[in-house]
């Protein structure tokens, strides 16, 4: 299908008699269930498209998009007339097979071949399973899987398709145990098939039955607080990233070069990271993805919006790559049916130095955050936020030790990264932020600058 609406896209504007004729075609499968009082909801597969053409007349460009892939006719008659009355001047140098950039683990057939069906199938099975167990009460969530084709292709002789495949879950569990009431989540994000779903289920459960034994603290105040991945990731995603969401000109570049953080931070912007959720060859544009330094050696390297390669919204200066038409709030976060935007691709944190033994072991008194909720509240103005734990344990001597009742966090994003004694852990996860685009990769982390509040 692609393929061939962008062959016919390109033979029209030849007829047309365009100089130069750049096609990005997107097509988009997606099966969805949504679990609701441990039962499924409903079911449901959506087919999704859309194209993007940009024309060079005289050397004058225009950008069109559209998510009415059919109508290829009126896209391109935009295209001539945005084209003829543009004040971009460019030249028709498009880009070459070469600089598409390849990328590794983002498609597995299996993904692709299983049916709604099979999907709806496979959840059921599990949740018949667990209805057998008294103590849980209800499950709710989702399920989707996405099969994405990209293609693009120009008059200078470029043809690149691109195919992807996504596994998402988000599971949450609540029991009930005398007078106890637990709740639990468990979270899954892949681009390959992972064949134990029952453990995502089994995860959530768990997590529900930890809470039983919470108790209040007895450690007094805590020296020191470990994030896991998921916690950590939900700050940076609301307190931080949003920062980076600028260009050069902006007040916050030069608020970031005058900071000087933890220089065993590392920071990068990386669309081509292997098997991540927003790992692509090329970007919305069609520009060839690539790693940017954000931060490294204690200083802020780059913001985001000097990424973006939208020459038509930014006409003094272009940054080649990561330009993406993503939008909040959405199922469907990434289509041409958005305007072209600044965000992050995967957004990595890690250490450049490693550690030598497990991050617990480097905390004698302390908690561990598991999960938290409250994160979207983040002022990224500031970088302050107050996060409600609703998942947190002891740690005495490096030990993970018992549950705690819910108490808040709070602290300043930017002092945290400044503080000389922040420790990085070294083992990644991905994890991909609800009702957003962004997806965060980063280990756990150990600051003591944070305020712990019952």
């Amino acid at each position: 299908m692609t393929e061939v609406l962008a062959d016919l896209a390109l033979t029209l504007a030849e007829k047309m008699k365009i100089d130069a004729t750049e096609v990005f075609v997107q097509s988009k499968d997606l099966k969805r269930i949504e679990i609701s009082k441990g039962t499924i909801k409903y079911a449901i597969e959506q087919e999704k498209s859309g194209i993007a053409i940009r024309s060079v007349i005289n050397d004058q460009m225009s950008f069109v998009s559209s998510n009415a892939a059919n109508k290829i006719n009126e896209i391109l008659e935009l295209s001539v007339q945005n084209a003829k009355t543009s004040t971009q001047k460019v030249s028709r140098n498009f880009v070459s097979r070469k600089y598409i950039t390849p990328v590794q683990q983002i498609r597995d057939n299996r993904l692709r071949d299983l049916s709604l069906e099979d999907i709806c199938d496979r959840v059921s099975e599990i949740l018949s399973s667990i209805e057998l167990s008294k103590p849980v009460k209800n499950i709710d969530g989702i399920v989707s899987i996405e099969t994405e084709e990209r293609l693009i292709a120009n008059s200078e002789g470029l043809w690149k398709r691109e195919v992807g495949t996504r596994l998402k879950a988000d599971i949450l569990t609540t029991i009930k145990v005398d007078d106890f009431i637990g709740m639990g989540s468990g979270h899954l994000a892949s681009r390959v098939l992972q064949e134990d779903w029952q453990k995502l289920f089994n995860t959530s459960i768990k997590t529900a039955y930890a809470q039983r034994n919470r108790k209040k603290m007895t450690i007094g105040r805590p020296r020191g607080v470990i994030f896991s991945p998921e916690s950590a990731a939900r700050i940076f995603a609301h307190a931080l990233i949003p920062s980076f969401h600028y260009t050069s000109g902006s007040h916050y570049y030069e608020s970031f070069r005058n900071c000087r953080f933890n220089k065993n931070i590392v920071m990068i912007d990386d669309p081509t990271y292997p098997g991540a959720q927003n790992t692509f060859g090329f970007d919305d544009e069609g520009y060839p993805s690539k790693p940017r330094d954000v931060l490294s050696s204690g200083k802020c390297k780059r913001l985001l919006g000097m990424n973006f390669s939208c020459p038509e919204l930014d006409k003094k200066e272009v940054y080649r790559g990561n330009c993406y038409r993503v939008a909040s709030l959405s199922n469907d976060t990434r289509s041409y049916a958005y305007p072209p935007t600044v965000s992050s691709s995967n957004f990595i944190v890690k250490a450049k130095k490693s550690l030598t033994k497990p991050i617990t072991q480097e905390l004698n008194s302390g908690i561990y955050i598991k999960e938290i909720v409250g994160a979207q509240d983040a002022n990224y103005y500031t970088g302050d936020f107050v996060v409600s734990v609703i998942e947190g344990y002891e740690i005495k001597n490096g030990e993970i030790l018992n549950p705690i009742l819910p108490c808040y966090c709070s602290g300043n994003i930017y002092r945290m990264l400044e503080d000389s004694s922040l420790i990085i852990g070294n083992q990644l996860q991905e994890v991909p932020i609800r009702a957003t685009p962004l997806n965060v990769i980063m280990p756990e982390i150990l600051s003591t600058r944070m305020t712990i509040s019952i």
